[in-house]
């Protein structure tokens, strides 16, 4: 998502916009405002931001009356404002409005060492170009008068709306990377879970090049990425015969397109792009045994170390560990955090003379064993975003077997899970995650 709010603010609120990844064209260099792609929200200096449904938006054309404020919007610049309480004053937005989609109006049609050639489709109006030449296939540019601000091109609306003008550029052809300061990464790439939000990746394709190979967890997920017609990506497993999984946008954020996976090979021509999650560090993690009872002792160590813990925050770290050391806090029971193995943590001393302090470790003890039990829950139905479908989960039967069968064991005291070594521990959270129907379904029968 982009958040835009181009326009000045002078009044105590104002206009924020979300677009989403379908407004926005690897060819021009602004977002292009679509009403169904795009979120709403009301900002004021107290620092709330409220979303507001579409229902609750005006459009004002770019130089028009103050007050000529309308429910539709129209082609060409304008701004936008959802309405405040009453008489409030608030800052609109401005936005560029096309009537169409950007991967719809326009379009490359050829792309040599020299020149591009751009097509465009608008039935608004017409576009012209002053240093591009017409041709049958469009309007080609040479690639040196583009400069580092793009090149510029005319819109006329046909019914009315004043002339405007957007900027087209030539952009990164291939699949990219880019971190939160638009800075483009390539081969080893290693980022906590926390870093994650601020990356994204994008694919821009043309005619030899119009596809990326996509390998998620040491390549137990193979998908090809192929770019359509309408400008999105067609997901398909290239272990079932380029089958559909899912169609995605040509660019987004990185954490949508691992779709819950830890590490991932990205291939595009000769570029290679090896990403792998680390998951937070969390200090004194590294020097635990990865076993239930060291980690329960672990995690109420972090749960007590402030007055006031942020459970949910504190939630999250713990689930990035799962990755990191290979495990799942599923696999922890009660018995784990009891109070025999708290023993050393939680302060005992004249307990026994002292109600007050007695009540208060005890309401320490059940906040904590509270904490834990909706830890395994999340864990439990933690789940890739793009499951494993009917065909993939029968081919994977007996794996799925196997990995439900040390679970069932070590629930029954016939086996201790964490004593598999990390690629079995490993294998389970990838059925566990991938196939979590058939999994969940398995331990439940």
């Amino acid at each position: 998502m982009t958040t835009e709010n181009t326009s000045a603010v002078s009044a105590s609120a104002w206009t924020e916009v979300e677009y989403s990844a379908r407004c926005m064209s690897p060819y021009i260099s602004t977002p292009i405002y679509i009403p169904e792609e795009t979120s709403y929200f009301l900002c004021r200096e107290d620092g709330t931001r409220e979303q507001h449904k579409l229902t609750f938006v005006v459009f004002r054309a770019e130089g028009a009356d103050p007050d000529d404020w309308e429910d539709d919007p129209m082609i060409g610049r304008l701004q936008i404002a959802v309405l405040g309480d009453g008489d409030e004053e608030v800052q609109p937005v401005d936005a560029v409005y096309l009537g169409v989609a950007p991967e719809r109006f326009v379009r490359v049609v050829n792309d040599d060492d020299q020149t591009i050639t751009f097509d465009f489709s608008w039935n608004y109006g017409k576009v012209e170009m002053e240093r591009g030449e017409k041709t049958d296939e469009g309007w080609t540019v040479k690639k040196d008068d583009f400069g580092d601000d793009g090149i510029a091109i005319k819109l006329i609306p046909r019914k009315g709306g004043a002339p405007f003008t957007l900027r087209l550029v030539i952009p990164y052809v291939g699949f990219a990377v880019t971190d939160k300061d638009d800075n483009r990464m390539t081969g080893e790439i290693e980022i906590t879970h926390d870093e994650l939000a601020g990356y994204s990746y994008s694919f821009v394709g043309d005619s030899s090049n119009d596809r990326f190979q996509l390998s998620l967890d040491d390549n137990k997920l193979n998908y090809m990425c192929v770019l359509t017609d309408d400008g999105r990506l067609s997901v398909r497993n290239m272990r079932e015969r380029m089958e559909l999984v899912d169609e995605i946008d040509a660019q987004g954020s990185l954490e949508s397109l691992l779709m819950g996976a830890h590490s991932a090979l990205i291939k595009n021509k000769s570029a290679r792009w090896r990403i792998q999650l680390t998951g937070e560090d969390v200090d004194g993690a590294a020097d635990i045994d990865i076993n239930g009872v060291a980690l329960a002792r672990f995690a109420f160590g972090l749960f007590t170390a402030e007055e006031n813990t942020d459970e949910d925050r504190l939630a999250q770290r713990l689930m990035q560990m799962e990755q990191r050391y290979s495990f799942q806090w599923y696999w922890l029971d009660e018995n784990d955090w009891s109070h025999e193995n708290l023993n050393g943590l939680i302060d005992m001393d004249g307990i026994d003379d002292d109600p007050e302090k007695m009540m208060r470790q005890a309401l320490v003890f059940n906040r904590y064993d509270t904490f834990m039990k909706r830890l395994a829950a999340f864990s439990y139905i933690s789940q890739k975003p793009i499951q494993g479908d009917q065909l993939q989960a029968r081919n994977n039967k007996r794996k799925i077997a196997r990995c439900v069968k040390h679970i069932l064991a070590h629930r029954a005291g016939e086996e201790n899970i964490w004593e598999l070594d990390e690629e079995a521990r490993k294998e389970i959270q990838h059925f566990h995650g991938t196939f979590h129907r058939e999994f969940t379904a398995a331990l439940e029968a």
